[in-house]
């Protein structure tokens, strides 16, 4: 089915405020790391004596879910090491890679890509460890080098589950396969990438059963409800409200709601929100492109979640740990409907 012009519009939108407007980086002393949090793709500052030294960790496809995975999806992750006054990839780049989801470490692996970009696939699998293929094994290092042609892939318990996936990222070596960099020197990266958890719920609108599909791109959700006398629906998700933490992160929390129309619920056309009981209206962008459904997305900016957490502090809730949605019909929402969306209109609405 071919998607309409202003979906595509939306689409877009939606890509550029997810990977672009969390990009902000932050400057990396050596051993210091630089922070990421709940994206798809982060490029992350560092230097090399007197260059400039960006990695840019992307997954492809941009959007990977639990049910994306589950039917057979082999996402790629690509490691980038480049100098970004130039745009040229560092050669002979040896990477530690460190992979942990909810501090237990899945992979500690080293590999070496002869340009610089390496590309790893993920096979998720119900085996008891990660194990490493693809590509080809230095016989004197044992670090794996993978090709454009021939990737290497880690295949086992890997990307299982959604929410945060914690990639720490040492680099070993550059401009030369066997030449050390000093321990002193060598830059450290921490980013976070997301898997989209996918819940299937029913929920009863005027005493029909109504199936709807919840993305949570940052954490699973919990104690979702729904009230059919005032068409609220209400989710929890784990959240870190340390303020510290957030300061230093690039972060941006996504949700993504689909529900079936028509009914009660997606009547009025748009959509209003509260993140712990702070107004996040401005930040819901409606999908309306599809006539069978309404695909509601909840878009919370690093600048929005620092405001909510600073009333959170206020208001005592930070100890509970958890980010609190509501989200039900009225005035608020970005329609899919819009007319073509320009960069600088784009960023307006998430301020």
């Amino acid at each position: 089915m071919m998607r309409s012009a202003h979906g595509e519009d939306l689409v877009l939108f939606i890509l550029i405020v997810v990977v672009i407007f969390p990009l902000t980086s932050a400057s990396l002393c050596t051993k210091q790391p630089a922070f990421g949090d709940g994206l798809t793709q982060e490029q992350l500052t560092a230097s090399l004596g007197n260059r400039k030294a960006d990695l840019l960790i992307k997954m492809t496809p941009a959007v990977v879910t639990t049910e994306t995975l589950q039917k057979g999806q082999k996402p790629i992750v690509e490691f980038r090491l480049f100098d970004s006054n130039s745009n040229e990839s560092f050669t002979h780049v040896t990477y530690y890679i460190i992979l942990e989801k909810d501090g237990k470490r899945l992979l500690a692996y080293i590999f070496h890509d002869h340009n610089g970009d390496l590309k790893i696939q993920m096979n998720p699998g119900n085996t008891s460890k990660i194990a490493i293929s693809g590509g080809e094994q230095d016989p004197l290092l044992g670090t794996w080098i993978g090709t454009q042609t021939n990737p290497v892939i880690a295949s086992g318990p890997i990307f299982l589950s959604g929410g945060l996936y914690h990639f720490i990222v040492r680099i070993e070596t550059v401009d030369s396969d066997y030449t050390l960099l000093p321990e002193s020197q060598e830059p450290i990266y921490d980013s976070w990438l997301s898997i989209g958890n996918t819940e299937n719920k029913q929920i009863d609108i005027d005493g029909k059963q109504i199936p709807i599909k919840v993305i949570s791109y940052y954490d699973k959700l919990k104690n979702l409800e729904f009230n059919n006398k005032n068409m609220q629906m209400k989710f929890d998700m784990p959240f870190n409200w340390n303020l510290s933490r957030l300061d230093k992160a690039n972060i941006f929390v996504h949700e993504e709601i689909n529900v079936p129309k028509p009914n009660a619920f997606t009547t009025k056309g748009s959509y209003a929100g509260t993140a712990n009981g702070v107004d996040i209206s401005k930040n819901i962008i409606l999908d309306n492109s599809n006539p069978d459904k309404d695909v509601i997305h909840v878009m919370l900016p690093k600048s929005t979640i620092i405001h909510i957490a600073d009333q959170v502090s206020k208001s005592g809730q930070a100890s509970s740990g958890l980010m609190r949605f509501t989200l039900q019909p009225g005035m608020g929402s970005m329609k899919g409907s819009m007319g073509p969306m320009s960069s600088g209109s784009s960023m307006a609405p998430m301020s």
